[in-house]
């Protein structure tokens, strides 16, 4: 059967041979598990998106959401989902046992959930989302609070949503209107409009708990002030039962581009001055608890758009191998049509789709290692390596792994021709659900000035003494590389070029912010190939070693016995792509490191100088 969501070798191989998580296992809270239970986790979650999740992606599509009476009803489809989705406990897998997880490695979730995204991903907004609710709710909750809510929403009876969002203020969380008054009993009566809130309302579950930003009043003006409210479709009776509606109210479904069978709600709280909330955590301490979901919320962003960019790259491919369209360059006029996979320039998107989306999957899985590894680590410096890691790492998976999986997408639908841009394929339909990734949970623009501003400017000399050198050690040992020198020559070249442009963005921070806001995109770029092309160098030496002893192995000697050995050996051809995955991005992407360095420092600045009127 043709593998068509994400390629689960190439998973596998991150998980388990470059990564090796398998020795997380010695460690707690993890000792618990080992690589055959994983494995098999793993297996069960492909079956499941393969059979059941991935067949009702294109009806999510076509059928949408529509909002009656108040209230929104999802593709009928996802009721079966979601109740064979919840009977997996999937939702659980990474959670803390303490709080009704499975305690699985946080890399474990991020690896099985890349399998439903693939298969549904307006579906899996939905499904997936609530976990991070009933996280938040067991970490900053009163004991009542967790007793209440976070089971409920684990076991999918309930569900949880992140409201932030206001017309009026967009990005600008700290322009928040909406207000918080309190009540003499303890809880507060919330009045606002809320956009943008995935999963405002849905008929799958019996209630829906919005984690609401509001600000009391007499709290300080920006996101200093902002408190976070647990505020319920419907109130709670003492005894746990529904009780009466609580004064919210679905004012439109947004209409999208894409995702359509996942709604996006505009809200309005306490139309009639009777929405009642439960505040969570200290006063204007909101965004602080919310960065609780968030850093994860941007990775699980990132992973969004890899999954759908890794079944857009497989689709892709096994088309090419289908259609017949013109003749072999250099064949005569009298030669049968050709698949498409023949062609050179083909074969150059299908290769920079295959670097791009191996290397954006072992981004964001290396990123959730180093979260795995600061939770084991028992030495309080390691645990401090991990965690400015993680810091220095997450804005980058999510704007660059977004932005890239957004162009894999597009070369995917480039592959088909004229037929990608029809309905007959789901391609366009990938583009369409893919674009999103690179605006929601803070757009690409943002993430690139938290990496340069709050953490690269702040956090120099841990960049420097920590990824960056993990980088130059790694060229220093492969420098003399038999087959692969040449490649990482070019990846210590892009690591000298973002050294570089690093120290002087650090020094110009000192004179104008301008300028770093006005370079922060094209320096999260450089970051995230210097990046990206160390995982896939790295990954390149593990394959070569490997590649190279079945070759000693079965006694293979010559090129041509090489060749005819990848054209019969599945795991031949795996390690002999992975290869060739990183000799194309270190030629094509890496090579470049020098001249867009240079165009930082150049630092023409005719975007600010610009009057308004000129553009």
């Amino acid at each position: 059967m043709k593998k068509l969501l994400i390629d689960d070798r190439d998973q596998a191989f991150v998980l388990f041979e470059q990564l090796r998580i398998q020795e997380l296992f010695d460690k707690e809270p993890y000792s618990d598990f080992d690589e055959e239970t994983c494995r098999m986790i793993l297996s069960e979650a492909e079956k499941l998106a393969t059979n059941v999740m991935m067949p009702t992606y294109r009806e999510t599509d076509t059928v949408g959401c529509t909002l009656k009476d108040g209230q929104v009803f999802v593709p009928e489809v996802f009721k079966g989902l979601w109740h064979t989705w919840n009977e997996g406990e999937w939702r659980r897998i990474d959670l803390p046992r303490e709080i009704g997880g499975q305690g699985l490695p946080l890399i474990i979730g991020m690896a099985a959930n890349e399998f439903f995204e693939a298969g549904n991903l307006a579906f899996q907004t939905l499904a997936a989302m609530a976990r991070g609710a009933a996280f938040l709710i067991a970490r900053h909750g009163t004991e009542e609070q967790k007793e209440k809510y976070v089971e409920k929403i684990l076991s999918g009876q309930w569900t949880g949503t992140m409201v932030l969002t206001e017309s009026e203020a967009g990005s600008d969380v700290g322009a928040t209107k909406t207000v918080a008054v309190p009540n003499d009993d303890g809880t507060y009566t919330i009045t606002g409009n809320k956009t943008f809130i995935t999963g405002g309302d849905n008929n799958l579950v019996e209630n829906i708990i919005h984690l609401t930003l509001a600000r009391v009043k007499g709290s300080p003006p920006g996101t200093k002030g902002l408190s976070l409210f647990l505020v319920p479709k419907y109130r709670i009776n003492p005894d746990g039962s529904i009780g009466e509606l609580n004064d919210t109210k679905v004012i439109s479904i947004e209409k999208k581009m894409g995702l359509k069978g996942s709604p996006t709600c505009q809200m309005m709280f306490g139309e009639e001055g009777n929405c009642i909330g439960e505040l969570i955590g200290e006063i204007n301490r909101g965004m602080s608890i919310f960065f609780t979901m968030m850093n994860e919320s941007r990775l699980i962003a990132a992973r969004h758009g890899a999954s759908i960019a890794a079944t857009a790259y497989l689709h892709a491919l096994n088309y090419s191998k289908e259609r017949l369209q013109g003749r072999e360059a250099g064949a005569s006029p009298d030669s049968p049509q050709a698949p498409i996979i023949r062609h050179p320039d083909v074969r150059r998107m299908l290769l920079m789709m295959k670097a791009y989306t191996e290397g954006i999957r072992a981004l964001i899985l290396y990123t959730t290692y180093c979260m795995d590894m600061e939770l084991v680590s028992e030495d309080k410096d390691e645990k401090v390596k991990w965690e400015e890691l993680t810091a220095f790492l997450t804005p980058v998976a999510k704007a660059y792994g977004s932005d890239m999986s957004f162009r894999v997408t597009e070369a995917a639908m480039q592959v088909y021709g004229g037929y990608g841009y029809m309905k007959d394929y789901p391609v366009e339909q990938f583009l369409r659900d893919e674009k999103v990734h690179s605006i929601f949970e803070g757009t690409n623009g943002i993430q690139a000035l938290d990496l340069l501003a709050r953490k690269v400017v702040k956090g120099f000399p841990s960049l420097s003494k920590g990824l960056f050198n993990d980088i130059e050690n790694f060229c220093e040992i492969n420098r003399q590389h038999k087959e692969l020198a040449k490649y990482i020559a070019l990846l210590s070249n892009g690591l000298c070029s973002l050294r570089e442009v690093t120290a002087f963005l650090t020094e110009k921070a000192k004179q104008d912010f301008k300028i770093i806001a006005l370079f922060a995109t094209q320096y999260m770029e450089l970051f995230g190939d210097v990046i990206t092309g160390w995982l896939l160098l790295w990954q390149a030496v593990i394959a070569h070693e490997k590649f190279e002893a079945m070759i000693q192995d079965r006694g293979l000697t010559g090129q041509r016995d090489a060749k005819r050995f990848v054209t019969e050996n599945s795991e031949a051809a795996f390690y002999s792509g992975k290869i060739s995955s990183a000799r194309y991005f270190s030629s094509n992407i890496l090579s470049l490191s020098s001249s867009k360095a240079r165009a930082i420092m150049d630092g023409d600045t005719a975007a600010l100088e610009m009057a308004e009127e000129s553009f």
